[in-house]
């Protein structure tokens, strides 16, 4: 590794928190901007794309899974200090130790909901996108849940932007 290079969990990381930004901008853009959003369910569905993608790109599953638990703990880490103790400027130690536990939890268990999902889209040689899996995204990213027509109209701009990123990530992770 050159002297310079970032090490491949804070490459995740800023392409997680990436992936976040441009879903928001995306969701304003198509007329959502009002709506609030489960920013913890934003950030999760980046890291799910950007976990998977790694663990697909990367030969030595080991190695790859080593890297994985590292991004999320990185991830959690700015998570906590970040957003919940400096912006939020939450002190509580019990408060935060609660936070960070349902953080790690649903990270954890939404690996495995959304894998489910995109192993159902990939099984389809028909599907261009992923619809399974960006539906269950936008069912989970709204504070206030979307009509089916709202969802519809999402569905195929939200696909191709997380398209687009596997693509990116695929990318810079060979």
């Amino acid at each position: 590794m050159e002297p310079t290079e970032k090490p491949d969990p804070a490459i995740m990381k800023s392409l997680s928190l990436g992936m976040v930004s441009d879903l928001s901008r995306l969701l304003a853009e198509k007329g959502f901007g009002e709506r609030a959003i489960d920013i913890v369910e934003a950030l999760v569905f980046a890291m799910f794309v950007v976990a998977d993608t790694y663990s697909l790109a990367k030969t030595d599953q080991d190695r790859a899974i080593a890297v994985i638990n590292s991004f999320y703990d990185e991830v959690q880490e700015y998570f906590i200090d970040r957003v919940v103790i400096r912006d939020h400027q939450v002190s509580d130690p019990e408060e935060i130790k609660a936070i960070a536990a349902k953080f790690h939890d649903l990270s954890r268990g939404r690996f495995t909901d959304y894998g489910e999902r995109f192993k159902q889209d990939i099984s389809d040689p028909i599907a261009m996108s992923c619809p399974a899996t960006v539906s269950y995204f936008l069912d989970n990213i709204f504070i206030d849940p979307i009509t089916k027509e709202e969802k519809l109209q999402l569905l195929g701009a939200v696909s191709d932007k997380v398209l687009n990123y596997w693509a990116g990530c695929v990318q810079s992770f060979k």
